[in-house]
């Protein structure tokens, strides 16, 4: 389990005050409200301060890179969050800790898989299942059980889904 998790891309300053556009790639840049330090690395070595938090413009400004010039230096880097401060709620998880997980089929209980990644599409999330046949599944109620990084992911309607998965 990786404890420092990808935030987002800090983008093109905006404005001379040192504003950094920054596309957030957790649900929401509400969701990072709490957390006071970014990090330049997945290691957690390079951190930067956050100043400030702009949720309407998305934006993101950090102590010691409060002009322009200073703040362009950030551009396209990638920036992480230590998982540490943040308090998810009860049985909420990141995608990033059900990876390698088994794949159950509800009906017989059986291994069909592991999650080898979770993607967001346009109409929500999927988990890429890894297996005999490589399925592609909607995180939706009508093939999704339960998700959880202990027990795995349960789906149900397997059938349809390797009939599908045929098909591509």
């Amino acid at each position: 389990m990786r404890r420092y998790l990808e935030a987002g891309r800090l983008n093109s300053p905006r404005g001379i005050k040192g504003e950094v556009r920054f596309e957030c790639w957790c649900d929401s840049l509400e969701f990072l409200q709490d957390v006071h330090t970014l990090y330049l690395d997945s290691e957690g070595k390079r951190p930067l301060e956050v100043k400030e938090y702009r949720i309407g413009v998305s934006t993101v400004t950090f102590v010691g890179y409060e002009d322009r010039t200073l703040a362009s230096s950030l551009t396209g880097r990638t920036v992480y969050f230590d998982r540490n401060d943040v308090l998810l709620p009860e049985g909420a998880f990141y995608y990033d800790d059900i990876l390698g997980a088994d794949v159950f089929d509800d009906e017989t209980k059986a291994v069909i898989g592991k999650v080898k990644a979770v993607d967001e599409g346009v109409t929500g999330y999927y988990y890429s299942i890894s297996g005999d046949v490589d399925y592609y599944v909607p995180n939706v109620p009508e093939y999704v059980v339960s998700a959880s990084p202990e027990s795995g992911l349960v789906l149900k309607n397997y059938a349809d889904l390797a009939v599908e998965a045929k098909k591509i």
